[in-house]
């Protein structure tokens, strides 16, 4: 059986039973719409005429299927967590679970993207909902209910009462990956970890909810004008952390941050604790992509210890 079949098959069972789409209706049409480094992405549409966007991970040499689906159920959840703050608009997700025996799906509302950047007004309106989605009440620790991935990369998201202590670790577990094939970045690391606290002294930092992995490619708007962000690896952070992946590969401009830090003012130190969280962005690509990120890395990583 096809792929496009087995989606057919398999999402079409799953949609009905969670009351999707009706037990007379079904997937029969599936064209497939690209993806990324991840997933496989389809457009789907039922009899009906209903869309659905559907995301495909074939298991990888070091993963299981039980952690590509494990993948998707966190995807699901933290795109709950945000809808929930009724703050800035993401895909309702439908459904998730084994596509055979050796990939995973995860089906979501399909949204009919626009042009981001066509006015200013949407970047400040993305600028204004992004800090709205950060003032939402929370919980009173940092961490998620589900530990999730940061592209390919495992993130623990255990729950820790100290913030500082929950980016140590978060850190630290992708500096052991990287200096397996980079120890020149071993001293540097160590140095940046031993000294973290100090970027944070004076600061009371509430947990806030993050969307996790906000680079240009993870946000649109849809045909009525309105932000939209995608393919999350949310947890309970500090405010500013979506800031360092959103300067790390820019597509944000200066409408965007006016809006946001009219609501979310800078404080000291601001600047300084967004290049450690772009940081862990980066040290993660270069364990994602290899050598072609470690001048970027050993750069910025120089920077912030000097």
């Amino acid at each position: 059986m096809t792929l496009n079949n087995v989606i057919k098959k398999t999402v079409t069972e799953k949609l009905q039973e969670n009351n999707v789409i009706s037990k007379e209706d079904a997937i029969e049409k599936v064209k497939s719409i690209g993806g990324g480094c991840v997933s496989e992405a389809y457009l789907c549409e039922t009899s009906s005429g209903k869309k659905i966007f559907v995301k495909t991970c074939q298991c990888a040499r070091k993963q299981s299927l039980e952690e590509v689906v494990q993948m998707f159920a966190s995807e699901a959840k933290g795109l709950k967590a945000l809808d929930e703050t009724h703050t800035i608009r993401v895909p309702t997700p439908y459904a998730y679970g084994p596509l055979g025996s050796d990939c995973g799906f995860f089906a979501m509302e399909y949204i009919a993207f626009g042009s981001k950047y066509r006015a200013s007004q949407v970047q400040a309106k993305l600028g204004s909902q992004l800090a709205d989605l950060h003032l939402a009440p929370g919980p009173d620790r940092f961490g998620f209910e589900i530990n999730n991935t940061i592209g390919s990369t495992f993130q623990d998201n255990t729950w820790c009462s100290d913030w500082v202590e929950f980016l140590r670790r978060r850190l630290a577990y992708q500096f052991d990956l990287a200096t397996k094939s980079y120890p020149k970045l071993a001293k540097p690391a160590q140095q940046l970890l031993d000294k973290l606290d100090i970027y944070f002294e004076g600061l009371e930092i509430r947990p806030s909810l993050q969307h996790g992995d906000l680079w240009s490619g993870n946000w649109s708007v849809d045909d009525q004008g309105n932000p939209v962000i995608i393919d999350p690896a949310p947890f309970y952070g500090h405010q500013e952390y979506d800031l360092g992946i959103m300067k790390m590969f820019g597509g944000f401009d200066a409408n965007c941050y006016d809006a946001y830090h009219a609501k979310i003012p800078k404080q000291p130190g601001h600047d300084k604790r967004v290049d450690i969280y772009m940081l862990y962005h980066t040290v993660n690509h270069l364990n994602m992509f290899g050598a072609s990120y470690l001048g970027s890395t050993l750069s910025l990583l120089t920077s912030i210890v000097q």
